[in-house]
């Protein structure tokens, strides 16, 4: 699916209001990463420093640091759990998050406390979209200013 030549591909399940996508792995642990949305919103990532593992956290609270052009913000979690792994591959090469956000550039892996509870409050297909466009307007995102979206991947 796509909103303004951003993609969000159906095999995920989204947090708009955290500009991330989550995928459940066959082992039970939760994949995290920033959506489209998010890379086009941030801009050029500099750097991403990750909670440890083994580290809980809730719901809400930040599973590391995004340094992006012009500041760093949390990076928050939707869902309560503990840091399983985080992606090895940032560390050297911290652009793979908006070059290949939906592959390569995961961000953590969480061992939920509570994944149908928390599954229920994530969005999927259209609901997902539809949210992402509320929260575009509520944070003034113009997706033709480029000066925000080097990064962007039309189409």
């Amino acid at each position: 699916m796509k909103l303004d030549g951003l993609t969000f591909p159906d095999d995920r399940l989204y947090a708009p209001e955290h500009s991330l996508w989550l995928r459940e792995e066959p082992d039970g642990q939760i994949t995290l990463g920033l959506s489209d949305y998010g890379v086009a919103l941030y801009g050029a990532i500099f750097a991403f420093t990750p909670k440890r593992v083994g580290l809980r956290i809730e719901a809400g609270r930040s599973f590391g640091v995004v340094e992006f052009a012009k500041a760093a913000a949390a990076a928050k979690s939707p869902l309560a759990g503990v840091v399983s792994a985080h992606n090895p591959q940032l560390e050297k090469r911290p652009a793979l998050i908006h070059l290949d956000p939906y592959g390569e550039g995961w961000m953590i892996r969480l061992t939920p406390n509570d994944w149908p509870a928390a599954r229920a409050g994530l969005l999927a297909g259209e609901h997902a979209v539809a949210a992402f466009e509320k929260q575009a307007e509520c944070d003034g995102f113009d997706p033709d200013d480029t000066s925000v979206q080097a990064y962007r991947r039309g189409g």
